[in-house]
């Protein structure tokens, strides 16, 4: 309505009229725009602040005077925040008959049959934009939530395969989509073997660790049982681990473990905590606290991570500060993944400096150890084989310090091989 008068003013600046007659009109049609403005502009105010009826009622004031898009917009979408689906309906299917690829009415109707629970005809306005090239990567994720919401993980998983296959590079499309993958397959096992190698100035055998993971997803979080078992220095041993990840909102969630040995290649007790949140654009972050026992006396580290997906890569920087009475000791890590056709199939680099008591290799067996000075560089692949298999393949070139600025190397190579059922 506001741009028919706009148009009607400027057709009548370009005519002759008198001064008496040109005037007064102008006037007319300057005040009626302006105090439809200034009423939408109001009727939106109260809206948002939760007062639908009087919103409502400057709406149909302004629509008495003619047809305007986005006022019946917004009338239709504060019936819909009220629950009135009905009356809804009526008034945004009314805007999408008069205008067939309005986006805002795409995006209303189907956010209402959502709340309405009317799933297939919510995933059908989803369609009827996707369809129309109408801001698709936007409705595809819609539609894979509503999906998702339905309990139809398949299908959900499936659209957003689809569009990352043509349309790579999509940040949260990754996300989401390793985010519902679980819960098409939600349980796996994992099997890991890794292998260190050292320089001759070790004099030392080479350390083996091989680990049997099972995991389970559920609507609570992911859940984890882990058995490890080492062989260093000549001596065999175990260690079982739990680890939990459960959901804390819609952009959050936590990390718990708990690891127990009575063998002198791991702590005795470990204990881990975690807060993970995503923010606006693409980033990530986390602190948390790990603890490890040895005998009666207990080791704090703080640990601390920030990461950002940006077209197809994933960049984040973690810290660990390990408080100590003879000093405080810092580690820490970059690393750079690039994703190919989702969230499974990437190649990753990481550099390191001291040592990360998450890393598998890193198997712990006393307080001193975490003081040790290292330097590492790791590459890694990973791929998904028939959404049913994932294999992790890498490698490690590092020097630990053996005395005082003298570094000798060792290189680790390590394979996981998982399956989703």
């Amino acid at each position: 309505m506001q741009q028919l008068k706009l148009k009607l003013l400027l057709e009548l600046q370009s005519k002759t009229f008198s001064g008496k007659t040109l005037f007064p009109v102008l006037m007319i049609l300057l005040l009626t725009l302006n105090l439809s403005a200034q009423t939408y502009g109001e009727a939106r105010k109260l809206a948002f602040d939760g007062d639908y009826s009087k919103a409502r009622n400057i709406c149909r004031q302004i629509l008495a005077s003619g047809f305007n898009s986005d006022v019946a917009l917004l009338l239709g979408r504060t019936f819909a925040w009220e629950g009135l689906y009905d009356s809804a309906r009526v008034v945004l299917t009314d805007v999408l008959d008069r205008i067939p690829g309005n986006e805002e009415a795409l995006d209303a109707l189907s956010d209402l049959e959502f709340w309405a629970d009317n799933y297939e005809k919510a995933v059908e306005y989803c369609n009827k934009a996707i369809t129309n090239n109408i801001s698709p990567e936007k409705f595809v994720l819609k539609k894979a939530r509503i999906l998702h919401s339905n309990e139809k993980y398949e299908e959900a998983v499936k659209t957003l395969e689809d569009f990352i296959a043509k349309n790579p590079g999509r940040p949260e499309m990754i996300r989401k989509l390793g985010e519902y993958r679980p819960d098409v397959l939600k349980n796996s096992v994992r099997l890991t073997y890794t292998v260190d190698f050292f320089d001759t100035e070790f004099n030392r055998d080479p350390w083996q660790i091989t680990s049997l993971a099972y995991s389970r997803k559920t609507k609570a979080g992911t859940f984890i049982a882990r058995l490890n078992y080492a062989s260093r220095f000549g001596t065999n041993g175990f260690q079982f681990e739990a680890d939990a990840y459960p959901k804390l909102g819609e952009n959050s969630y936590g990390y718990l473990n708990y690891g127990y040995s009575q063998n002198s290649l791991f702590p005795d007790n470990r204990f881990g905590a975690e807060w993970y949140r995503n923010f606006p654009k693409a980033f990530e972050g986390s602190a948390g606290i790990r603890f490890l026992g040895f005998g009666s006396a207990f080791t704090d580290i703080y640990t601390a991570t920030i990461g950002k997906y940006t077209g197809n890569y994933w960049l984040s920087l973690r810290s660990y500060v390990t408080p100590d009475k003879e000093g405080t000791s810092l580690s820490g890590a970059m690393s750079v993944r690039r994703y190919f056709a989702d969230a499974e199939n990437y190649v990753g680099l990481r550099l390191g400096y001291g040592i990360s008591p998450d890393d598998s290799r890193n198997q712990i067996g006393s307080e001193k150890e975490l003081t040790v000075k290292t330097r590492s560089i790791r590459a890694e692949f990973n791929h998904i084989f028939k959404r049913t298999w994932i294999l992790n393949a890498g490698t490690v070139i590092g020097g630990e310090e053996i005395q005082p600025g003298n570094f000798s190397g060792y290189y680790t190579f390590d394979i996981s091989v998982v399956r989703l059922f």
